[in-house]
């Protein structure tokens, strides 16, 4: 039940990753080469797993422990609704790497697995995550297909969190700011 909760809240803060109004920054006075705009479908309790226990207790008042690992795959979807278009997955890591009653920070990298038809990739990605409300956001850090040694940046946001039969579904949006030099 505890790895359960702690896939809650990194799922949680995964998809609080998002695009802050008036916030993005590109390098000097250049746009990106690409913005990918999507949802990811985080449904804990079914497509996660605990990878390494806690190395130590959660501190009183949080669901995880320092150490805990968690490994995923969810789905990327044009639109808010999980039935919409399906974009590609999105497998990596979260590891506990500091928790205090006021916060959680999670150690995250993945691979964004992207295709909306006309656009074909991967992404990888990583950075921390603290679990709040506030957006932060991911280094893209090299990729794939037509994202072959990209850089920039992914930032997202929190959409909306609905208990399942199986667990928990949490819903992010994001924009993914994609430099490519040709």
């Amino acid at each position: 039940m505890a790895v359960r909760k702690l896939l809650s809240v990194a799922l949680f803060i995964i998809a609080s990753a998002s695009l802050a109004p008036g916030s993005t920054a590109h390098k000097g006075s250049r746009p990106p080469s690409v913005v990918l705009k999507f949802y990811l479908q985080q449904q804990f309790g079914v497509n996660e797993l605990g990878m390494v226990a806690a190395a130590r207790a959660p501190v009183s008042g949080t669901f995880t422990g320092f150490g805990l690992e968690v490994v995923y795959e969810f789905n990327v979807t044009a639109r808010k609704s999980p039935q919409s278009k399906l974009l590609g997955y999105v497998r990596g890591t979260a590891i506990v790497v500091n928790n205090t009653a006021a916060s959680t920070t999670f150690f995250v990298q993945n691979v964004i697995h992207y295709h909306n038809g006309n656009v074909r990739g991967t992404l990888s990605q990583q950075g921390e995550s603290t679990f709040s409300s506030v957006p932060w956001e991911f280094a893209i850090v090299g990729g794939t297909g037509v994202f072959r040694n990209a850089y920039g940046f992914n930032v997202g946001r929190f959409i909306s969190s609905t208990p399942t039969p199986n667990g928990n579904l949490i819903t992010t949006y994001y924009e993914a700011s994609v430099f490519l030099d040709r």
